[in-house]
């Protein structure tokens, strides 16, 4: 008998560890350079730490070749996953298993799945969504560097972040087209060793990803936003009271100026958050605290009542006298 035979969920869980794995290895390689010398990662500007930012680019070259294996390692688990979804069994297409003549269970694992180049195909010809060929040109660049990496122990492509990034923004919604990207990136912060000391209280994975939340923002691009979210870049984003009260930790020392993860409806009686994924109603009253100028109120039956989404303080805080009624 066959034993431990994989699962589509728990390959995705892998696949998905994997990516935000490279993703948060990408951010924080951007971010240390910042927070040294208060500029924005940019290799295109020409500014006075044009010779320190290439000189960190150079030096950083051994973890961005880690952070492409580890991208090519996510990309074929989570192709394995949509052909587990038809039928585990197709992953041992091609395979030349040897039996045995005593009888006893064998373990799924000892059997030789198909090879990273065949999945692709593979998952054209037996899934029901098939991969787009820029997807599978994504997948084959990113399956030869590592190749090289991994069979020569180095690459002479010069890596960058930004190129990394956005091979990763791209693959998200081509693989797992009904997840939401943000979501899933506290999901998976609560999944890493640092998620040991997450009690809420001190830290929090809401923290870590709100922590990241601009330059995240600044990274993703006007298309690879909308594809992600669906909803334009550009559009005013309002705070989420559930996930700043998840984040704003002992620790947590927020601006709440990036920490605004929800758009207004169209309706203008609900916001959506792109974090948590919940939709929370809402009023159209002008906030008097401290000069805000937001006119999107929590109602007052609701787990924060008549609290900003915009500044994210309650009505009881603002100076005497009534809130105004503003149009929609």
């Amino acid at each position: 008998m066959i034993v431990n035979v994989p699962t589509a969920d728990a390959l995705d869980d892998v696949a998905l560890r994997l990516y935000f794995t490279a993703w948060s290895n990408l951010i924080k390689i951007i971010d240390e350079f910042e927070q040294v010398y208060d500029v924005k990662f940019d290799l295109d500007r020409d500014d006075s730490w044009e010779e320190e930012r290439l000189g960190y680019l150079k030096a950083c070259q051994p973890e961005l070749q880690s952070t492409c294996a580890i991208i090519q390692q996510s990309n074929e688990i989570a192709l394995k996953a949509m052909i587990c979804r038809v039928s585990p069994f197709l992953l041992l297409l091609k395979s030349d298993p040897k039996f045995s003549i005593q009888n006893g269970d064998v373990d799924f694992s000892e059997f030789r799945t198909l090879d990273a180049v065949d999945l692709p195909l593979a998952v054209n010809s037996l899934c029901e969504e098939p991969l787009s060929d820029r997807f599978i040109q994504t997948y084959n660049l990113v399956r030869s560097l590592r190749n090289t990496i991994a069979h020569l122990g180095a690459s002479t492509k010069k890596f960058r972040p930004e190129e990394l990034i956005k091979i990763l923004l791209f693959q998200y919604p081509q693989i797992w087209r009904s997840r939401l990207w943000l979501k899933d990136r506290v999901e998976f912060a609560s999944q890493t060793r640092t998620s040991y000391f997450h009690d809420f209280k001190y830290t929090s994975p809401h923290m870590d990803v709100m922590h990241e939340l601009p330059t995240t923002i600044s990274m993703i691009g006007k298309a690879d936003f909308k594809k992600l979210f669906g909803e334009a870049k550009s559009k005013r984003r309002y705070l989420c009271h559930q996930c700043v009260d998840a984040a704003n930790t002992r620790y947590a020392d927020l601006d709440l100026d990036v920490c605004r993860t929800a758009h207004l409806i169209e309706d203008g009686k609900n916001i959506h958050c792109l974090m948590c994924g919940g939709t929370f109603p809402v009023v159209r009253r002008k906030c008097e605290v401290d000069g805000c100028k937001g006119d999107v109120i929590s109602q007052d039956d609701s787990e924060y009542p008549e609290c900003c989404h915009t500044c994210g303080k309650y009505r009881d805080d603002a100076p005497a006298g009534e809130w105004v009624t503003s149009s929609v």
